[in-house]
């Protein structure tokens, strides 16, 4: 029994895990070579188990736990879906236009663009793939095991090295691997990934247990009946077997803004072909016939399209994004945290509410029997409570933390012969074993297994959970366990005092989410009184203000969601509620747990968190994993979502801001009937020193700021300004080359004007840049200065070698007319964003208030004040 129990909590060693990584590949390109339904059948003993020549005859033929429908991207997704995209496609065919009449050999700047959108394409592969790479490394550590009896010995592999047949040993936490039938034991099982329905589900001898679904209480031995694809959880139409994006506001905002510059790039791109065509036929100075060079009608045709087309494109905030939350993966990762799903550290960036459970997090979960006060008169059957307390122990074979404890204290023995057993669960809150000749002993919250406990056991209760302890109650019933029901009658044996060691750091960590806008919520199946002094120790804000869920209908339990900090006896269901409420509200919510009974609330997170030590199926739910198993790293994960969304938000308007001003000015130079302002070679260096080179070392820096409004809003009411006043200096600079400078309009620009507006969108675009660099730092000062200094070499040194400026023919007058609307730029774009910051655009709550799925289950139930969000399901 004793082995068994530690070979059940056994986990892959490291030769395990190397054994496994060099078979991995081979094992993924194995075929079946006979189908199921015509495999010979095998019936192992429980004891037994598959023998060796049966296993190896197995995986021979192929009938291994390996699905062949897989989640997750690719490598060669990743590659496809980086390389084939709308954007590229259309640099594409301007490349080809351009080499059509452009010699590259000679006039190669104008091709500069393609090896910028290269580099963006190929930087975003690199880092994606680098970043699957990480995440598939710390997947490996935390692989979900199976626990296999073959040739009398009871050992653990990964999942998929289950074969058909398989004898598999399943306990409490575990996530079930295939289809199995029970052939010893029973158990508990949570269907609701299969079903919807969170009620558990008690499985013994004879029944089917599902792949998917996943133990709560007790444990079994199974035979596996069905393998891969075979499996129920695969046959499922609802399941997702494809890769989808997860909801993200990022996400969305990014797909948007390429739907928005894709619908105005093909109209513009028809009328400015047309208006520039007939601007250059009118000219007299254009040669008509076909050529390659500057005077041709196509060459001017084609670079001065090309030129408003590609300025339209955000290629490099994509990038941004992209190498944004790579980076962050990697260095989550070197935080030992693993990232599963990449877009919730968009959701960490927003989160306001935590909810903690209070063992594992704030607690180490490291506990030790203080006290065991026996009840005066009690009838403890004729046995000391050292042999009741090893009986049950044996009995139940419990493996969890407060098992642990109480076998520390009381020890193992088989005494007394159990006839039937109820597993503890976190809905009952207590275990029960009916002895051969001794009646029932029943174990748990004392609330749960007294009718009455009385005025002395209610005093000894609330004494202990006032200084943090938490109270089991062993009780005895002459009467046996009939059909999973207890006995009415219930007499007390003595309390059982837990005491459960506060982690070191937790004050610390708490006191960092108080001063940081977020709001903690401890939800605890364990007495409230006990849970409020144990988050009042750390240091939670309002922990007097706690409340017991005993008894409490969905509706009590939506309401107290939002006014009480500390909640105790909570079921499984009612931390779901909780969390689904707390985001009715508009809260975004973080729902840390480590056990089966979070899962429900998990699921309904925007973000859940779990720990590698935390059971199977939690960390198979959990958007993050802290591999360290320490709660203290929680606030270098909030920080690094902080970081990446106010980053991209504020780096990314640097992108945004280009292309709003090359649709403005397209539009205003189809109305003027003239060319467009630039060609593809001219807007370099505004791209390079302006945009990338800033924009990726302002995505680096430290930002701990929550985030504040929708990433759309946020996005635009930086960009904007600056889009706007970039075009208002490139047209002061039309109407000087107008008014002064000799020019007409419609036709085509001579290289003074074209000269002075590359100057003019550069040094604006500075001046753009320090606006938004705004509150300084040291950081920041750093960053604008050196980017003035690269700005003035590059206008020194590349100026009219690669961006197309021509600096002999301007005058002084020419000069100081760049200078003053360059540095009248900084004036208007602090008054346009002063304008623009004070506007309130309304998005919120639009998707939170509409009913979904999850809201219509609890409708069905009588429920009617509760609404949601679908949540997607790893």
């Amino acid at each position: 029994m004793a082995k068994s129990k530690t070979m059940g909590s056994r986990t892959l060693s490291t030769i395990d895990l190397l054994d496994y990584s060099k078979a991995k590949n081979k094992r993924t390109s194995v075929k079946r070579k006979i189908d199921v339904s015509r495999a010979e059948r095998y019936a192992p003993d429980v004891a037994s188990g598959l023998t060796g020549e049966q296993v190896d005859k197995r995986n021979a033929d192929g009938l291994t736990n390996v699905a062949t429908n897989k989640t997750g991207r690719s490598y060669l997704r990743i590659i496809a879906s980086n390389l084939f995209t709308y954007l590229n496609l259309l640099v594409t065919v301007i490349f080809v236009a351009l080499l059509l009449v452009v010699d590259i050999t000679k006039d190669w700047s104008k091709f500069m663009f393609v090896v910028i959108v290269s580099l963006n394409t190929i930087i975003g592969i690199v880092l994606e793939c680098k970043s699957k790479m990480t995440i598939d490394r710390l997947k490996l550590v935390t692989a979900p095991t199976a626990i296999v009896v073959r040739d009398g010995q009871t050992k653990a592999v990964p999942v998929r090295e289950v074969v058909l047949d398989d004898v598999i040993y399943l306990e409490s936490g575990k996530q079930i691997c295939a289809d199995s039938i029970v052939l010893k034991g029973e158990c508990d099982v949570n269907e609701s990934m299969l079903t919807g329905e969170s009620v558990p589900v008690h499985k013994k001898a004879g029944d089917v247990v599902y792949s998917g679904s996943f133990m709560t209480a007790g444990n079994c031995y199974a035979r596996v009946d069905k393998i891969g694809d075979d499996n129920y959880v695969e046959m499922l139409s609802s399941y997702a077997k494809k890769y989808k994006k997860p909801k993200s506001e990022l996400n969305k905002a990014i797909n948007l803004v390429i739907k928005i510059v894709s619908v105005i790039m093909i109209p513009i791109a028809i009328l400015m072909i047309f208006s520039t065509y007939n601007n250059l036929v009118a000219n007299p100075g254009i040669i008509h016939e076909w050529g390659r060079g500057k005077g041709y009608l196509f060459y001017e045709l084609i670079t001065t399209v090309s030129g408003a087309l590609v300025g339209m494109i955000p290629s490099g905030m994509f990038l941004l994004t992209s190498v944004a939350l790579a980076t962050s993966v990697i260095r989550l990762a070197k935080r030992h945290t693993l990232v599963q799903n990449i877009y919730c550290i968009e959701m960490l960036a927003r989160v306001d509410v935590l909810c903690l459970d209070k063992t594992g997090t704030i607690t180490d979960g490291a506990m030790t029997v203080k006290d065991v006060i026996p009840i005066k008169g009690a009838d403890t059957g004729g046995f000391t409570v050292d042999e009741i307390m090893g009986s049950m122990l044996s009995a139940t074979e419990d493996n969890n933390q407060t098992a642990i404890a109480l076998a520390e204290k009381f020890g193992y023995n088989l005494k007394l012969r159990a006839l039937t057993v109820l597993p503890f669960s976190s809905v009952r809150k207590m275990s029960a074993v009916t002895f051969e000749g001794a009646g029932t002993y029943m174990l748990g919250a004392p609330e749960f297994v007294l009718n009455d406990m009385g005025v002395r056991i209610r005093q000894i209760i609330d004494d202990n959970a006032m200084q943090g302890f938490r109270v089991m109650c062993l009780a005895h019933s002459p009467a046996e366990l009939r059909g999973g029901k207890l006995p009415a009658v219930r007499r007390p044996i003595c309390l059982i005092v837990i005491e459960d060691h506060i982690r070191a750091d937790a004050p610390e960590t708490i006191k960092w989410f108080k001063e940081n806008d977020v709001a903690v919520k401890v939800i605890s199946g364990d007495n409230p009184l006990t849970v409020s002094e144990v988050a009042r120790r750390v240091g939670v804000e309002g922990a007097e203000q706690y409340i017991s869920l005993e008894g409490l209908s969905t509706q009590e339990v939506i309401e107290a969601a939002n006014k009480y900090t500390v909640f105790g006896r909570v079921t499984p269901e009612q931390k779901s509620v909780l969390v689904k409420s707390m985001k009715r509200k508009g809260h975004t919510v973080a729902m840390t747990g480590d056990g089966v009974n979070d899962i429900l609330a998990m699921r309904q997170a925007d973000c859940a968190v779990s720990i590698a030590s935390g059971a199977e199926a939690a960390r198979n739910v959990a958007h993050l994993v802290l591999m360290d198993n320490n709660f203290s790293s929680m606030p270098d994960v909030v920080v690094e979502g902080r970081r990446v969304i106010n980053n991209i938000a504020k780096s990314s308007s640097l992108y945004l801001m280009k292309t709003m001003m090359t649709v403005i000015l397209s539009i205003t130079a189809l109305v003027l009937g003239t060319a467009y302002f630039f060609t593809t070679n001219m807007t370099l260096m505004y791209e390079i020193f302006i945009t990338a080179i800033p924009s990726f070392f302002l995505a680096l820096q430290t930002n701990k700021e929550r985030v504040k409004g929708r990433f759309m809003t946020n996005m635009l009411k930086n960009a904007f300004p600056g889009g706007l006043t970039l075009s208002i200096a490139v047209m002061a600079i039309y109407v000087y080359w107008i008014l002064v400078g000799g020019g007409g309009l419609g036709g085509t620009f001579d290289d003074v004007f074209l000269t002075m507006c590359t100057l003019t969108l550069t040094y604006a675009g500075y001046l753009v840049l320090l606006r938004l660099a705004q509150p300084y730092n040291a950081y920041r000062v750093i960053l604008v200065l050196l980017t003035l200094v690269i700005c003035l070499l590059g206008t020194i040194l590349l100026g009219e070698k690669m961006f197309g400026m021509t600096f002999g023919p301007l005058s002084l007058t020419d000069w100081l007319f760049v200078i003053s609307v360059t540095l009248a730029s900084y004036g208007v774009v602090s008054i346009i964003f002063t304008v623009v910051q004070k506007i309130k655009i309304s998005t919120q709550v639009v998707e939170r208030d509409l009913p979904t799925e999850a809201d219509n289950e609890y409708k069905e139930k009588g429920i009617k004040d509760l609404t949601g969000i679908n949540t997607e399901d790893l």
